[in-house]
């Protein structure tokens, strides 16, 4: 068997992202990879790849990326509380990796800010890293 890749572990973490109807209710401006499109009503989630190392051992390939997973809103409580909503679907959840066994996926950083966007108006990102590892037999 090939080597994987993490396109299946960022699958995995949107359908648990989106299984949690809680959150996917919230996102007014759903789920998206890198950025939101220009327009997008807050508030938003956004994921992607921070690092993706893999390492070979005895028949097997391990893969632990990490994923930056933030939520975008102009009101900090909410963007808070949809974050709760994430480590809610994320933390020690058990994916669904197709071709490789999950392993865990876990918080290990935790990251906030607050800016000003292109209207002038206060937006706060909300979320961190998640690290997930997979195994896939070679």
């Amino acid at each position: 068997m090939a080597r994987g890749t993490v396109a299946p572990i960022a699958r995995a973490i949107v359908q648990a992202l989106r299984a949690n109807t809680a959150l996917k209710t919230a996102l007014n401006g759903g789920i998206h990879e890198g950025v939101a499109p220009l327009g997008s009503e807050y508030p938003w989630l956004t994921y992607g790849l921070h690092y993706g190392p893999q390492e070979r051992a005895w028949g097997s390939t391990v893969l632990t990326p990490g994923w930056d997973i933030f939520v975008f809103g102009r009101d900090q409580v909410e963007a808070r509380n949809l974050d709760q909503l994430v480590m809610e679907a994320l933390d020690d959840a058990a994916l669904t990796v197709d071709g490789q066994s999950t392993l865990f996926c876990r918080r290990i950083l935790d990251m906030s800010s607050a800016d000003v966007d292109e209207e002038g108006l206060k937006v706060y990102q909300v979320g961190g890293v998640f690290e997930t590892w997979t195994n896939q037999d070679l």
